[in-house]
C-alpha cells in the first residue's frame, strides 16, 4: 500500500481517536468506583445502595403506626406537600357563579312595571312610611244601649262583660262612653306610597301600583287608653276594642299578624268599597234609645256656632247635629244596602219578579212541546230514556247540580227579599229624618251633604272610635296608630335580598308611628252638680243660699234639676212633678255660703243689697270637704255640655223644675265649649 502523499497524522488518526475513547472511559469507571452515585432522601443525600433500605424501613414504620391506633397521629410536612383543605373551605364559603345575583326562576313582571330601563332583578323599591296620626279631641256621650246593643258590646269586651249591670242583660243600658278624634293625612300617604328616589344610590324606583291598587286600605286604626291614677301617674297603654255596629267581616284587627293571602284579598274587595273603608276609619256607633251622638266631623263643621250657643239654642243646635248624623249613618247603610243587592240581582220588585216567573213558565212550556214534536219526527230504534249506562250516569249528575243551583236560587232570592225590605225601612227613616231637618237639612256652616265625597278625594279625614270601657269619674288620654295594607306583602321573590332581608314581604300592615297623647278628659258620673249662684245671708234664717244645677243620667239621657240650697241641707232631691219620679239627690251637701271678697272672677251678681258667695261643700261619706266658686262652676266646660245635651232631650224628658233658661249670672251669658265638648283636665265637684 502506497502512502504518498499522506501525513503522520493522518496516518494515525485512527489509534489517536480510540486513545482518547479509551481514556474517557477509563476515568468514568474511576469516578464511578471513587465517587458513589447519591439520592435526595428528605433533607439528606443518600448512596444508591442504601435507598432501598431506608424506604424499606420508612415503609415499615409507616405501616406500625398505621396499625397502632394510639401513635396514629402523622404529621404531614407542609413546607413541601400543599394542603388542600384551605382552598376547599374557601370555595365553600365563596360565589359559585362569576355574578352576583341570578337570574330569577320564578315569573317576574318587574321590569315590565317599571318603566325606566333597570335590570329586573336589581331594582330596588322606595320604602314608604305611614305618617303619623294627630290627635284632635275626645268626646263624651251618655245614651242607653238597646237590649241586642248591650249583648254585642259585652262580647266584644270582657272587661265590659265582668261589670255587674252586665252579668244580666234584660234591658237597655245606661252608658257613658268616649269618642277619641284624630286627623289622617291621606294625601301623605298617598304620596309616601307613590314616592320614588331615582337620584339616591341605588335608585329607588316607585312600588308597582298593582301591588297595591292605587289604593291606601286603611286596615285597622287602633287607639289607645291611659288612666290616671291617684298619684298623678299614668298606667300602661291599653289598646281600645272596636266597638262599633257594622260587620264583623270589615273589622281584621284579630287577623292582621296571621295574615294569609285569603285575608289581602278581602282587604282589596271590602275595603276597594268607599262605605267599608269609611267604617274602618269612622265606625259607626252601636243602636242607642236616644241617638245621642254626634259626628265629630259635625261637630268640627259646626265649629263656635255649637259651643257658644247656650241654653234652647244649645238644645236645638245640638238636635239638630244628632239628626244629621243619623242621616248620614242611615244614608251609609242604604247605600251598602243597594250595593249588596246589586250583586244579588237588584232590588226585589214583587211585580216584576212574577212577570218574569210568567215569562219563564212560558219558555219551559214551549220548550217542551217543541222536545215532543222532536220525539215524534225522530228515528227509529233509539234507546229509552237513560238508556246506556253512561247516558243514565250522566243524567244523575245533571239532575244534582241543577238541585243544587235551584236551592242557591231560592237562597239569592230570600236574602235579596230580607235586604230589599231593610233597604225599604232605612230609606222611610231616611225620608223621615230629611222632614225633620227642614227642605234644607242645615247647620251653622251650610246644607248637609247627601252624598259623601269620595276618599280618593279627599286630601285629609277625621278618623275615630268609640270606647266603652270607660268608668265614670276617672280620667284618660288617647293615643293611635294606623295600620295600612303593606304593598310588599308576600312579594319578596321580587326584591333584591337586602330589602328583602329587611323583612318587608313579612308584614301584613305597614304601621304608622302613635300619636301624640290627647288632652284628658274626665269621664261624668250618672250625676254630677254645678253651683251657679251663691248669696250671703240669704234665706229664711239668714244662713246664705245657693242656686245649685243638678244633672242625672236616666234612660240614656241627661235630666236636669235646678235648686236653692241652704247650710245644712243634702244637694238634689227627689222630683215628682213629672210622669214618673226622678232621684236627683247627691252624696253631697252645703256646708256654708262665705264672701267672695275677689272681685277679679267677674262681675257682681248679687245686687246692691246682697254679697256673692263660695259655697263649701262637704260629702256625707265623709271624704272630705271643698269649695264651690259660682262662677267658675257657671262656665265650667261640662256643665254646658251636659246643659245642651238635656235641651237636646224631647220635650217631656227636659227638666220639670221648671228651672229658668240658661243665663249667667244676673243675666250676663258666658261663652264656653258647648255640646259634645273635648274634654277638659280635672273637674271639681264630682257628684256620685
Amino acid at each position: 500500500m502506497k502512502l504518498k502523499g499522506i501525513n503522520k497524522f493522518e496516518q494515525h488518526l485512527e489509534k489517536i481517536v480510540l486513545g482518547v475513547a479509551l481514556i474517557g472511559l477509563l476515568a468514568i469507571v474511576s469516578w464511578q468506583l471513587l465517587s458513589p452515585p447519591s439520592f435526595k432522601l428528605g433533607s439528606r443525600s443518600v448512596p444508591a445502595g442504601e435507598v432501598d433500605a431506608l424506604l424499606e424501613a420508612k415503609a415499615s414504620a409507616l405501616a406500625a403506626r398505621l396499625n397502632d391506633s394510639e401513635k396514629s397521629d402523622i404529621e404531614i410536612p407542609t413546607d413541601t406537600v400543599k394542603l388542600a383543605a384551605p382552598d376547599f373551605s374557601a370555595a365553600m364559603s365563596g360565589p359559585i357563579t362569576p355574578i352576583e345575583s341570578l337570574v330569577r326562576t320564578a315569573p317576574n313582571f318587574n321590569g315590565a312595571l317599571v318603566k325606566d330601563a333597570v335590570s329586573a332583578v336589581d331594582i330596588w323599591y322606595f320604602e314608604p312610611k305611614v305618617p303619623a296620626l294627630q290627635m284632635r279631641s275626645v268626646q263624651e256621650t251618655a245614651d242607653a244601649l238597646t237590649m241586642d246593643s248591650a249583648k254585642d258590646a259585652a262580647k266584644v269586651s270582657k272587661i265590659l262583660a265582668a261589670r255587674p249591670d252586665f252579668q244580666k242583660i234584660d234591658g237597655p243600658k245606661d252608658v257613658v262612653w268616649t269618642t277619641p278624634v284624630a286627623r289622617i293625612d291621606l294625601k301623605r300617604l298617598r304620596a309616601e306610597l307613590a314616592d320614588s328616589r331615582k337620584d339616591a344610590t341605588p335608585p329607588l324606583m316607585a312600588i308597582p301600583s298593582v301591588w297595591y291598587q292605587e289604593n291606601p286600605y286603611v286596615v285597622d286604626v287602633a287607639f289607645e287608653r291611659r288612666e290616671r291614677a291617684g298619684d298623678g301617674s299614668w298606667s300602661a297603654p291599653v289598646v281600645v276594642p272596636v266597638f262599633a255596629n257594622h260587620a264583623d267581616e270589615i273589622t281584621f284587627r284579630g287577623r292582621i299578624n296571621n295574615a294569609a293571602a285569603d285575608v289581602r284579598d278581602e282587604v282589596f274587595a271590602l275595603l276597594g268599597n268607599d262605605d267599608n273603608q269609611r267604617e274602618v276609619l269612622q265606625p259607626t256607633f252601636y243602636d242607642t234609645v236616644n241617638s245621642a251622638f254626634v259626628s265629630p266631623t259635625l261637630l268640627a263643621a259646626a265649629g263656635d256656632g255649637a259651643s257658644t250657643a247656650s241654653g234652647a239654642d244649645a238644645g236645638a243646635t245640638r238636635r239638630n247635629l244628632q239628626l244629621q248624623t243619623q242621616l248620614l249613618d242611615k244614608q251609609r247603610r242604604a247605600q251598602t244596602l243597594r250595593t249588596e243587592l246589586e250583586k244579588l240581582g237588584g232590588p226585589f220588585d214583587e211585580e216584576a219578579e212574577r212577570k218574569k216567573e210568567e215569562a219563564r213558565k212560558k219558555d219551559e212550556r214551549d220548550q217542551k212541546e217543541a222536545e215532543k214534536a222532536g220525539s215524534k219526527g225522530g228515528g227509529k230504534g233509539g234507546s229509552g230514556p237513560g238508556g246506556g249506562g253512561p247516558g243514565g250516569s250522566m243524567s244523575g249528575k245533571n239532575n244534582s247540580g241543577a238541585a243544587d243551583d235551584q236551592k242557591d236560587a231560592k237562597r239569592k232570592l230570600a236574602e235579596r227579599k230580607t235586604k230589599t225590605a231593610v233597604l225599604r225601612h232605612v230609606e222611610s227613616e231616611v225620608a223621615a229624618i230629611e222632614k225633620a231637618l227642614g227642605a234644607v237639612a242645615t247647620t251653622g256652616t251650610g246644607a248637609v251633604k247627601t252624598k259623601a265625597p269620595t276618599l280618593g278625594s279627599l286630601d285629609e279625614l277625621l278618623v275615630w272610635g268609640h270606647d266603652l270601657e270607660v268608668m265614670p269619674g276617672r280620667t284618660y288620654q288617647y293615643r293611635c296608630v294606623a295600620r295600612v295594607y303593606n304593598p310588599f306583602f308576600g312579594k319578596g321573590n321580587q326584591l333584591v335580598q337586602k330589602q328583602a332581608e329587611k323583612g318587608l314581604a313579612a308584614q301584613f300592615t305597614m304601621d304608622s308611628a302613635a300619636s301624640e297623647w290627647s288632652s284628658a278628659i274626665t269621664v261624668s258620673p250618672d250625676v254630677r252638680f254645678f253651683v251657679t249662684r251663691a248669696i250671703v245671708a240669704d234665706g229664711a234664717l239668714a244662713l246664705g243660699s245657693a242656686q245649685v244645677e243638678v244633672y242625672k243620667l236616666l234612660g240614656g239621657q241627661w235630666r236636669r234639676s235646678e235648686t236653692s240650697v241652704q247650710p245644712g241641707e243634702r244637694i238634689g232631691r227627689i222630683d215628682s212633678k213629672g210622669a214618673q219620679p226622678v232621684d236627683f239627690t247627691t252624696q253631697y251637701f252645703v256646708i256654708d255660703v262665705v264672701e267672695d271678697l275677689d272681685t277679679s272672677r267677674g262681675p257682681s251678681t248679687a245686687g246692691k243689697d246682697r254679697r256673692p258667695g263660695l259655697v263649701v261643700v262637704g260629702s256625707i261619706t265623709g271624704t272630705g270637704t271643698e269649695i264651690r266658686v259660682p262662677y267658675t262652676d257657671f262656665e265650667d266646660p261640662d256643665r254646658l255640655k251636659l246643659r245642651s245635651q238635656a235641651e237636646a232631650a224631647s220635650p217631656a224628658d227636659r227638666e220639670t223644675t221648671g228651672a229658668p233658661a240658661t243665663g249667667a249670672p244676673g243675666g250676663t251669658s258666658p261663652k264656653g265649649p258647648g255640646s259634645g265638648g273635648t274634654g277638659g283636665g280635672n273637674k271639681t265637684g264630682t257628684g256620685k
